[in-house]
């Protein structure tokens, strides 16, 4: 009888222990989760919110960059070749600020045109085409302006942050590749939302074509020009998040969903609109948006950023 009492506590011993055992490495699993956590958020692709999901479909087959509309560039590329990743990022940045002679400023982009387009720069770089004529250098422009989201035709509009400022917008806001001339009544619906696919939301993530008024092809244009924006300031990053709280007087100078916005750089090829405001823009700035001219340099600097941007470029990085 003494030997089956101590088999028995022996085996009570040991049952309790290994329970202790599970309990530890739960602790020390938990702990390490959270160590990675913090590690991501300080890089440069924020993926540390849990709330995010990844959004895209794993068997969706992604297209395969390609030029769109294309316009004769010249020499204006010469000397970017095969660059990849931060290379390609720095040797844009330092290609555009050789180019850009100046900025139109923001309160010269004004808020109607009418009379000489010199005054009125929104007439060169999103002039309705049907209205197109040419001034004593030849170069384009219209007697009304094509409102960004929608493609409706105006001659009174506000102006569009592509890049919100309360997430830094105001930082580019004086070059005329990032704001963009919209109808007051459309103006407001985004809000300071990020980019996400299939959300109306002025806060939460927005979608141009998820709008009554948008048009979808949009979202191409839209995704160029926040990439566009990563060459005008240093310490701009692409999150691969829905949202972040910020606020005017505290920027976070970030801008996302980064998944979302390669993915609308791929399906949505450049638009004969956009080459015509690439123009404009270099005749009067001296400067073009290279992902309008190049989309395929999207998925070079970003399609290695996390797991979502991987399948969407396919390697093309």
């Amino acid at each position: 009888m003494k030997f089956k009492r101590l088999l028995v506590l022996l085996s009570l011993v040991t049952f309790v222990s290994g329970c202790a055992q599970i309990e530890d490495d739960s602790t020390s699993s938990t702990s390490s989760s959270e160590t990675t956590q913090e590690s991501s958020t300080e890089t440069s692709t924020d993926t540390s919110s849990s709330t995010n999901t990844d959004p895209i479909d794993p068997d969706y087959d992604f297209p395969d960059p390609t030029p769109g509309a294309v316009v004769d560039t010249g020499t204006y590329y010469d000397g970017i070749g095969n660059k990849v990743g931060d290379e390609l990022l720095s040797a844009l940045r330092s290609l555009n600020s050789s180019k850009r002679k100046t900025t139109v400023g923001y309160s010269n982009m004004g808020t109607s045109v009418s009379g000489d387009p010199k005054d009125h720069p929104y007439m060169y770089t999103d002039y309705d085409p049907a209205t197109v004529q040419y001034d004593a250098k030849g170069q384009p422009y219209g007697t009304r302006v094509v409102s960004f989201y929608s493609g409706n035709t105006m001659t009174s509009y506000n102006k569009e942050h592509v890049w919100p400022d309360s997430h830094g917008g105001n930082k580019c806001e004086a070059d005329i590749h990032m704001p963009r001339p919209t109808i007051p009544s459309e103006n407001g619906s985004r809000g300071n939302s990020f980019y996400v696919e299939g959300k109306k939301d002025s806060k939460n993530g927005w979608d141009p074509a998820a709008e009554s008024f948008g048009d979808k092809t949009y979202r191409g244009d839209s995704a160029r020009i926040i990439f566009y924006c990563m060459l005008t300031y240093t310490k701009f990053q692409l999150v691969e998040l829905d949202y972040h709280e910020t606020s005017r007087k505290n920027n976070d100078n970030m801008m996302g969903r980064l998944s979302t916005m390669l993915k609308w750089n791929l399906e949505n090829p450049t638009k004969d609109r956009e080459q015509r405001r690439n123009s404009g823009a270099e005749y009067l700035q001296g400067n073009r948006n290279p992902f309008i001219d190049h989309p395929e340099y999207a998925c070079r600097i970003w399609g290695n950023a996390n797991e979502a941007a991987k399948r969407i470029c396919k390697g093309n990085y």
